[in-house]
């Protein structure tokens, strides 16, 4: 018995649910890619948590299969030659899962693209399936153009799939495939990474700058190397959460940003970095703090002052108020809709100011 085989039935997983395909491909081969924050340490494959970590192949043949071991109900898009078609959701085991049947006998890519965020599940890759005599082949080579998106719940993806903003929280609702970052940066032909977990804020005990520097955020020794993937562009849009108890002063939030964007700088000198504000802020709620007016006039005064001590890189992106005309995802989250907008919207504004 083949060893995936074996562990997968060891581990209580039918082979009636997926039926196993004969040729198994190691998590080790070359033509696996990774994009992504992954960690490596982990004899049993490289690891993933945040949204929108994502894993290419490209096979000839009919079928694949892979093995993936998941710490929770995580939500995976496979997207067959461009095309997204299925959606696996994991559970918390080792297991099988069916990537892709009954296609054309050819050559195909396949990505698969995490929409879940981090405290939702962690995933392992373990290996592939393919048919007999089949093998993974390599792929085009990777996009020249790298964009970082860094965020709280909106970044992610939180309830854009949601019915209306009655709905709470739930893995099958968050879609980071179709949030606003992800979204531009397939318009921009760039590759995407996403640093973003719902409810983080600039700064203070949950803020998203403390979880910057790694691979696996659970994990306080899981060190993200820097050096692997270097942005040219990034995008902070953080606020709402700031703003949502109080807000900050002036200083508070000049210097925390300022304090994040050296850290970006230290990594990826030549970044662009977008600081941006929206989409669910306004003036009209928290009432009385026109919360959406101060973030504003805090934000565009620290990037002219940073353009004017030098640093040309660093600009103002505004994502219009979110419209309820749109639909609105769960817990008053932008809708499906409202991400293709402000999709929109960072597209522009990166075309601007990088050429592309």
């Amino acid at each position: 018995m083949k060893p995936l085989l074996a562990l997968l039935l060891c581990l209580g997983v039918q082979e009636a649910a997926v039926a196993p395909l004969p040729v198994e491909v190691s998590f080790k081969d070359s033509n696996i890619r990774l994009v992504g924050r992954f960690d490596l340490r982990d004899s049993g494959g490289p690891r993933c948590s945040w949204s929108g970590s994502a894993i290419h192949v490209k096979f000839k043949g009919t079928a694949l299969n892979v093995v993936l071991k998941a710490s929770g109900s995580d939500r995976v898009q496979v997207i067959v030659d461009g095309t997204p078609t299925s959606v696996l959701t994991t559970s918390k085991e080792t297991a099988l899962y069916r990537v892709a049947s009954g296609l054309p006998d050819g050559e195909h890519t396949v990505e698969l693209f995490k929409r879940t965020e981090a405290f939702v599940g962690q995933l392992q890759l373990a290996g592939f399936q393919l048919e007999q005599g089949r093998s993974l082949v390599p792929l085009p080579p990777r996009p020249e153009r790298r964009i970082e998106l860094v965020g709280d719940s909106i970044t992610c993806g939180y309830g854009n799939e949601s019915a209306n903003e009655k709905e709470h929280f739930t893995p099958a609702t968050e879609n980071n495939y179709l949030a606003y970052g992800a979204v531009a940066a397939r318009a921009l032909g760039a590759e995407y990474v996403a640093v973003a977990w719902s409810g983080k804020w600039l700064f203070g005990k949950e803020a998203i700058p403390l979880l910057y520097d790694k691979a696996l955020p659970l994990d306080p020794n899981s060190a993200w190397d820097f050096s692997s993937w270097v942005p040219h562009a990034v995008v902070v849009n953080l606020g709402t959460n700031d703003f949502g108890p109080r807000n900050p002063t002036e200083q508070e939030w000049q210097d925390a940003y300022r304090a994040f964007i050296q850290t970006i700088r230290k990594h990826a000198p030549q970044s662009h970095v977008f600081c941006a504000v929206g989409s669910m802020m306004s003036d009209s709620y928290p009432p009385g703090r026109k919360a959406l007016s101060t973030v504003r006039q805090y934000t565009t005064g620290l990037v002219e002052a940073l353009r004017k001590a030098g640093d040309a890189r660093v600009h103002y992106v505004e994502f219009d108020v979110q419209d309820a005309k749109n639909g609105l995802g769960g817990d008053w989250h932008p809708s499906v809709k409202t991400h293709r907008i402000m999709a929109e919207r960072l597209t522009a504004a990166v075309k601007k100011e990088l050429g592309w």
